[in-house]
């Protein structure tokens, strides 16, 4: 065919602009006539064949780089190599999305519970979850060496937890003190070592009181916590075990963070 098409013709017949087209020629992907005599840009059909193969590859995120050897070049097994890569590339990045899809609820669910269950207190069973404690608040840095290796995929799933025993329960009413650790719901334990799961524990098949709170971890009373165990003696219920507060969400216009806490009780 010897009909041609300028370069405005031919960026309005691809809805891109004349810009795309310049570049394109600058990086060696396609090429144009001039005319001897105004000097415009003429492209043939088979300029305009080649220009359908670069925008497919460009829509299939092959970089500029790569293209220009697949249409200069490279045989059709080339070609579909480049293709294979492209398609390994963009396997791992919808397997990323959906990780972050799924973290992105999770965070979402964890800020709806403290909408929700701020400040009312309920009695549930015990949460299956599994914790490990390692002392004080300062440790929270060797906690987060100890699990952030190339291998560990979960690391987001890790929830850091507040261990809290009866005494101080009693006597501070607060988390100045509190025992800093992780927990971590079954299905992750099950990919941890054998020697790493026994490091682990449950809280006893107990009733719990149940509530979420916020705390900048002051000795200050926790006015929550307060009203929790006024709540528990009203209820005519003994604390029998720890108070464990597992990690929802942080609001740093408070300065606090919020946890779900369950307190385990004697026996009804």
């Amino acid at each position: 065919m010897n009909q041609k098409w300028t370069i405005g013709e031919m960026a309005k017949l691809f809805d891109i602009s004349t810009d795309t087209l310049r570049y394109y020629e600058r990086a060696g992907l396609l090429s144009s006539d001039r005319h001897c005599d105004n000097g415009y840009r003429y492209y043939s059909y088979d300029d305009l064949v080649t220009l359908m193969d670069i925008l497919l590859f460009r829509s299939l995120e092959v970089t500029v780089k790569d293209i220009r050897p697949m249409i200069n070049t490279m045989g059709l097994g080339d070609i579909k190599q480049v293709l294979l890569e492209n398609d390994r590339l963009v396997t791992e990045r919808i397997e990323a999305l959906v990780r972050q899809k799924r973290l992105l609820g999770q965070s979402i669910a964890q800020y709806e519970l403290c909408e929700q269950q701020l400040g009312k207190f309920s009695l549930v069973p015990a949460p299956s979850f599994q914790y490990n404690f390692w002392g004080a608040q300062q440790d929270l840095i060797e906690i987060i060496r100890l699990y952030k290796k190339p291998d560990r995929s979960w690391l987001h799933n890790i929830r850091y937890t507040l261990l809290l025993p009866p005494d101080d329960l009693f006597t501070t009413q607060s988390f100045a003190t509190a025992q800093i650790g992780i927990s971590f719901d079954d299905e992750i334990l099950r990919s941890l070592d054998l020697s790493e799961r026994q490091e682990f524990t449950a809280l006893p098949a107990k009733e719990c009181l149940y509530t979420v709170l916020g705390t900048d971890y002051s000795s200050q009373g926790n006015e929550i916590l307060i009203k929790a165990l006024a709540w528990l003696e009203a209820q005519g219920r003994q604390v029998e075990g720890p108070l464990i507060g597992r990690y929802l969400a942080s609001n740093h216009k408070d300065g606090r963070d919020y946890y779900e806490i369950w307190i385990v009780l004697d026996s009804a």
